[in-house]
């Protein structure tokens, strides 16, 4: 079997570009830093690399707000649904929605574990869907900058360079596939609400 490596990858080619595309989509943080620690590694070009995991992510977010506006509101008349989602809990919803919606919805795409039922939600509630899309484009924007910038700039870095020269491009990938883990379950445990022990 032959050994894969990320240097092998042509990041500039139009077909790994649209590979980073639909990878965005189905995983976007991982994605992300797989491509950053490409960029890291001098192996992908900071500006194309980065229109594409934000390309990728854009379209994913918009999918599943998208989503919850076209058929969400047929599925609430569905059983279970319907009995536990009333009317007037929607209604009480839309209006929590309209005073902190677009806040939650900027900050879904910096919460891995919640992000995709906020998404939902935000899009079953939301009165319009362009203000939704654009504040999902714009935290895509900002998410991904913090990515590939901080990867280019880390990368430039004596330390990591030589980290690179001794361990390869799988070190730079475990690393911070290591480091999401981590935060992912911390946030998983920071988000479980204590039970009444009565």
């Amino acid at each position: 079997m032959p050994e894969f490596s990320i240097e092998s990858i042509d990041f500039d080619s139009t077909w790994v570009l649209l590979a980073i595309v639909v990878a965005a989509i189905v995983q976007d943080d991982l994605t992300c830093l797989v491509v950053g620690s490409a960029v890291a590694a001098g192996e992908a070009q900071p500006l194309p690399s980065a229109v594409a995991c934000l390309a990728g992510i854009w379209l994913g977010d918009i999918a599943w707000f998208g989503l919850a506006r076209l058929i969400g509101q047929r599925v609430l008349l569905m059983w279970p649904f319907r009995v536990v989602v009333s009317p007037d809990k929607l209604e009480a919803a839309r209006m929590r929605f309209e005073r902190l919606g677009p806040r939650a919805l900027f900050a879904s795409r910096f919460l891995p574990i919640v992000r995709t039922p906020l998404q939902v939600a935000a899009g079953l509630v939301a009165r319009s869907a362009v203000p939704g899309c654009l504040v999902l484009l714009v935290a895509g924007v900002i998410y991904v900058s913090l990515f590939i910038g901080t990867a280019a700039t880390v990368g430039q870095l004596d330390v990591v360079r030589d980290f690179y020269q001794r361990f390869g491009a799988a070190a730079l990938l475990v690393v911070p596939v290591l480091i999401w883990c981590s935060v992912a379950a911390l946030g998983g445990l920071l988000l479980k609400t204590p039970r009444d022990p009565g």
